[in-house]
């Protein structure tokens, strides 16, 4: 199973990838499934690999009615063909349009890069309540379009989804009556001459997109959702004569292709927009001791499938990923090895591609959430001595008490008939009297201190 490599939403950062476009690639618009769903994206899908580098997004309110179908200009330009008249022109990854025409009274349903640099436009017009087909050439420069093909009479057909192949105008022409489909060539003209290639009856083809790659070791046709309902995520290879279909990618999570288009020669390199989100952390920053755990919150964030999100503490906001010191599953973590007291790390979510289990830190599109600090505080201590340990009955000694942590510290001490006593010291070391009752029996004579706290911390 393969997926789309990247990255779908609406929160989008631009990874440079590639510097030259591989001659297996096609060009594919599809579904977004970012959060909402309200958008088409375009990009290039590597047919050798099977990923995708989507280069822009659409507002689904550019193309109200859906898209057909999506042609790629040698300069970088994308032609989108929309249901049902629709024709715009993108700069990507501009989402603003820099050309929009209107076919009125076409059923337009699908554009090829023509020889000469236009675009041919392939669909149909109602005559009297038959559809007769026709072709257009949309000149990218002029904004401007023309019908360079018209068959002599109406015959209730549409041409959909043309392509090139052995240096041959194609397209699938759909019988509106019957709802048999055939694959044919097209002589361009007034009439235009058609010839059938090969006949598909009213099988699976569900007008689905279709493309060719012209040359190259990936050289075929290819088509998407191929599926006897019409749904699916699959690209398959057509092989002709005979109508036999190769699995080729599943291109999940896209919905499906609606539409597919050669890369052109010259085609320019593109970054690739990525949208993997890990979200944010709204935890502030936090002091704690050496015995609590660290609990954080997320919000947000944006995962597709095949992510992964974890938790991380890190020591270098300059090299996060390369000073990453423990990673969880789960947005907590305590102080054990190789975490040590009073150093200060930062803790964040981090999202990627998953790879064996975890998220793959080399992925172009790996995301970190803002990051706030933790310190993990010793417990204090104390150490409690007497210069001379002999007292006799009814006299005083002087405890000293000798602490480690952060002043000040509040210590609570008992001894024999003498109740709990809380004293403050400023600084880490003090002392204290101690007296033995007059009435004291001969023998051993404890000190036990049972509550200490400094800045920070506090022991029992």
């Amino acid at each position: 199973m393969h997926k789309w490599t990247k990255k779908l939403g609406f929160i989008a950062t631009f990874i440079a990838f590639n510097t030259s476009l591989p001659a297996q690639s096609l060009y594919l618009s599809g579904n977004n499934t970012g959060p909402g769903d309200d958008a088409y994206i375009l990009g290039i899908y590597n047919i050798e690999t099977c990923t995708f580098c989507p280069e822009f997004t659409l507002p689904s309110s550019m193309f109200p009615s859906g898209m057909e179908d999506v042609v790629p200009l040698p300069d970088g330009q994308v032609v989108v063909v929309g249901k049902p008249n629709i024709i715009r022109v993108y700069d990507p990854p501009g989402n603003t349009p820099l050309a929009s025409l209107l076919l009125p009274g076409v059923n337009a349903t699908g554009g090829v890069l023509a020889p000469n640099g236009n675009v041919y436009v392939t669909g149909g017009v109602d005559v009297n309540g038959v559809w007769d087909p026709k072709v257009y050439e949309y000149n990218v420069v002029t904004n401007t379009s023309t019908v360079v093909g018209t068959l002599s009479a109406p015959s209730n057909q549409v041409l959909i989804q043309p392509f090139y192949w052995n240096g041959l105008l194609h397209a699938f022409m759909s019988d509106l009556t019957n709802n048999s489909k055939d694959l044919v060539t097209i002589d361009l003209g007034n009439p235009m001459s058609i010839n059938i290639v090969s006949n598909f009856g009213s099988g699976p083809l569900c007008g689905a997109p279709a493309a060719s790659i012209t040359s190259g070791p990936f050289a075929g046709i290819y088509q998407g959702v191929l599926d006897p309902d019409c749904t699916g995520y699959d690209l398959y290879e057509l092989e002709l004569p005979s109508n036999t279909t190769a699995f080729v990618c599943e291109t999940l999570p896209s919905g499906y292709p609606y539409g597919l288009g050669e890369v052109p020669t010259g085609y320019p390199s593109s970054s690739c927009l990525c949208f993997t989100d890990a979200g944010t952390v709204p935890t502030p920053s936090q002091s704690l001791c050496a015995d609590e755990v660290l609990i954080f919150s997320e919000s947000g964030g944006f995962l597709e499938g095949g992510d992964a999100r974890q938790y991380i503490l890190f020591t270098n906001p300059n090299d996060t990923a390369g000073s990453i010191v423990a990673t969880a599953n789960t947005p907590s973590f305590e102080l054990a090895p190789p975490l040590e007291a009073g150093v200060a790390y930062y803790f964040a979510a981090i999202a990627s591609d998953e790879l064996n289990g975890n998220v793959d830190l080399n992925d172009p599109c790996l995301d970190f959430s803002n990051a706030n600090t933790v310190i993990w505080r010793s417990l204090p201590t104390v150490v409690l001595s007497v210069t001379n340990p002999d007292v006799c009955p009814g006299n005083c000694t002087a405890v000293t008490a000798t602490f480690t942590g952060t002043p000040p510290f509040t210590l609570t001490y008992t001894a024999p008939g003498l109740g709990p006593v809380t004293e403050t010291f400023p600084g880490n070391t003090g002392s204290f009297q101690v007296c033995v009752p007059a009435n004291a029996p001969l023998g051993g004579f404890s000190v036990e201190a049972t509550l200490l706290a400094d800045a920070f911390c506090t022991c029992q």
